[in-house]
């Protein structure tokens, strides 16, 4: 009897070509991972965030792609970080699920939430945008086994127009390339970091349909464009997976992906721009 694949309960299968282009580019791309039936219970917990309807989150409800200090009606994109630390009931909800089995499929069987994000690109926002970077730039290095199966849901239609993902495939073979805070000089005054792309660079554009989710790694170079349209939101919801081992080394280091963590960020990217 062949293999069933896709949404199957609690999990989604992956196809033998699946997983193998994700070992090969660094990405890959899954569709119709959640039904529209299935969207709607998360989609609500996620709009109270967005909206601003969750008190005491500090720095971790901010613009994305500014400054700290930004004022929430200025936002371009709204950033809630780890909303399942300051709203319990929705962890372990379907996505998570269906996330954790694509995870185990990818980086095996210890796989496990490592964080959680709400993203949402505003319309008529072209400043916002996900500059070139690669995830483990953001992260202290020397973790043990730091893969990572990063897993971004769609809850809208997302395209060129409004800001879909663009990664370079097969960057993750590649070096960890020096990151640069985009905003002044430090981590103190923004969370965005950035990378230069070279002439080598191939990109390719991953639209998606809503319910649609990628998954790439943590060394893969990726970024977005701003949303120009008038009235279509870009709105993404972001589960990451590593091993255990690396997840339990990032705890006993006191770093959980808050953007409040105390974190000596001028060290870490002074060890980043050596490597």
């Amino acid at each position: 009897m062949p293999m069933q694949l896709g949404r199957q309960g609690d999990e989604y299968i992956l196809s033998p070509e699946q997983i193998a282009q994700f070992q090969r580019d660094g990405y890959v791309v899954l569709p119709d991972v959640m039904s529209e039936e299935e969207l709607r219970p998360i989609e609500a917990a996620f709009q109270l965030f967005i909206t601003g309807g969750v008190p005491g989150m500090g720095r971790d409800f901010c613009d994305m792609s500014g400054p700290y200090d930004r004022k929430f009606e200025d936002f371009a994109l709204v950033n809630a970080v780890l909303p399942r630390r300051y709203k319990p009931d929705i962890r372990n909800n379907l996505f998570e699920r269906r996330a954790a089995s694509v995870s185990r499929q990818l980086l095996g069987e210890t796989a496990t939430l490592d964080y959680d994000q709400f993203l949402a690109k505003r319309p008529n926002k072209p400043d916002a945008l996900f500059t070139w970077h690669q995830d483990l730039g953001y992260w202290p290095t020397g973790a043990p086994d730091p893969q990572t199966a990063t897993c971004s849901l769609a809850l809208d239609d997302a395209d060129a127009e409004n800001g879909c993902l663009k990664v370079v495939p097969g960057s993750q073979k590649g070096k960890l390339r020096p990151h640069r805070p985009l905003h002044g000089e430090d981590r103190n005054t923004s969370h965005v970091l950035s990378v230069d792309l070279t002439p080598d660079d191939r990109v390719a554009e991953l639209p998606l349909k809503r319910g649609d989710m990628t998954v790439h790694d943590e060394m893969i170079i990726h970024g977005s464009g701003g949303n120009i349209s008038k009235d279509r939101w870009r709105r993404t919801y972001i589960a990451a997976f590593r091993t255990q081992a690396c997840v339990d080394f990032e705890r006993s280091i006191g770093f959980t992906h808050s953007h409040n963590d105390e974190v000596n960020w001028e060290t870490h990217l002074g060890a980043l721009s050596q490597e």
